[in-house]
């Protein structure tokens, strides 16, 4: 994205994944870690109140403090990936959102979700009656080394890089095969004119713009932001009394239906 004309993206609907807001113009951004990613529960960032930010519910309540939670409940729109059983260790992705059938159709606030949140995106922007979805940024590798357009964390959950950006592959993969049956296209754009070795046209194109060929990522969090960590059996005890008020959830939540009207 350093080297991506953003300026194209003017007056555009975008979605942006995770601090895509940082680098690019967003309309729109989704996330599963709000802790990690919303400007507005991130020390050194201001708040961006022009994004609408949609992102899971339950995962919310349990990576973010009390007042952070009431914030994002009152002004984020909400999705589900839970669909069936995970099958998965915890050091993969989790495979409960992973559910083609939803893609295939709209299916209420049912998202697929798998090993990354491009895929989700996709599908999101879908059933907002995108009928072209064109990625920008996500390229799934590293262009000499680098994980991000700007310095932030990365989380490979002790796999290599390569596995993981492969998983991100292989879930987009599936994700535009679903979606070419309903007449959508899938589709990615880059500012670079030799495909062959992208990288050569990064640096060229760096240069020409006076942008760093490389910034290096913060440290690895997975073992600060593992699901062993997050959903304990103290956390889950402490959760229940909340969860169990369907009057509250029905009170606060904002469906993801209202954003295929505005």
């Amino acid at each position: 994205m350093r080297t991506f004309p953003t300026d194209f993206l003017a007056d555009r609907i975008t979605i942006g994944l995770n601090r895509a807001w940082n680098v690019a113009p967003v309309r729109y951004a989704i996330t599963i870690g709000p802790h990690l990613n919303v400007p507005e529960f991130l020390p050194d960032f201001a708040p961006r109140p022009e994004i609408t930010w949609i992102t899971k519910r339950d995962k919310s309540r349990f990576v973010l403090d009390p007042e952070q939670f009431a914030y994002a409940d009152e002004h984020f729109y909400t999705f589900d990936m839970h669909g069936q059983p995970n099958t998965q260790p915890l050091d993969e992705p989790s495979d409960a959102g992973r559910i083609l059938d939803w893609v295939r159709r709209p299916t209420g606030d049912l998202l697929y979700q798998w090993s990354s949140v491009s895929q989700t995106a996709v599908n999101l922007a879908a059933n907002m009656g995108a009928a072209n979805v064109i990625l920008v940024g996500c390229d799934n590798c590293a262009l000499l080394d680098n994980h991000h357009a700007a310095a932030q964390h990365t989380k490979w959950a002790g796999a290599t890089p390569e596995r993981r950006y492969d998983q991100y592959y292989e879930g987009l993969v599936e994700v535009r095969s679903a979606l070419r049956e309903r007449g959508v296209n899938v589709l990615s754009l880059t500012p670079f004119v030799k495909l062959d070795d992208p990288a050569r046209d990064f640096v060229h194109l760096c240069d020409e713009l006076g942008a760093p060929t490389a910034v290096e990522s913060h440290p690895d969090i997975s073992a600060v932001d593992h699901p062993s960590l997050i959903y304990t059996p103290a956390t889950l005890a402490k959760q229940t009394p909340t969860t169990a008020d369907p009057g509250l959830a029905a009170k606060l939540r904002r469906r993801l239906s209202g954003l295929r009207r505005r």
